[in-house]
């Protein structure tokens, strides 16, 4: 018997935020070793934390795709989604909240971050239950899933100079 669909969301979404939370001290304990700055935040940029939400959902999302990769038509294209939106509103609360408080707070960035999870996960679900995305071509979002890792790699090595790549002053 196959377990649900909620069930393993709520598992995934368990997983994910404990794995990112993790995940962000993994460069500092791999003492500053360049490849693990590809996957794993380098600094206290937004752009580095997005790399918290976006590698735990796809590493999750292989285990799902294992589960439901015949349930679901449009399963890679619904993750590849879902972790866009919760970059997307990691960016769109963090610039919301220090631009209306005028202060960079830990305990708002936690919070964030797990909001973030949670609604990537519960798009995620929905996606699924309404079989979204189920016409879209798996290859486009197995190329978006490896363009996004690019851009991590690209953009760590060379962050452009605008602020979303800047460490918090």
């Amino acid at each position: 018997m196959k377990p649900s669909l909620k069930k393993i969301e709520w598992i995934s979404f368990l997983a994910a935020s404990v794995l990112g939370t993790l995940f962000h001290f993994v460069y500092g304990w791999s003492g500053e070793n360049p490849v693990a700055g590809l996957f794993f935040p380098v600094n206290e940029s937004t752009w580095e934390h997005l790399k918290l939400i976006f590698f735990p959902i796809l590493l999750l999302s292989v285990w799902e795709f294992l589960i439901f990769r015949k349930t679901y038509a449009g399963f890679v294209c619904v993750k590849f989604v879902s972790a866009l939106i919760g970059m997307a509103l990691t960016v769109i609360l963090f610039y919301t909240y220090t631009g209306v408080y005028g202060k960079n707070s830990d305990v708002m960035n936690i919070l964030i971050y797990f909001i973030s999870m949670f609604l990537a996960y519960a798009a995620s679900y929905v996606m699924l239950r309404r079989n979204a995305l189920a016409d879209v071509s798996c290859r486009f979002c197995y190329f978006g899933f490896l363009a996004v890792t690019l851009l991590f790699a690209v953009f760590t090595v060379f962050p452009p100079p605008i602020g979303l790549f800047a460490p918090p002053v």
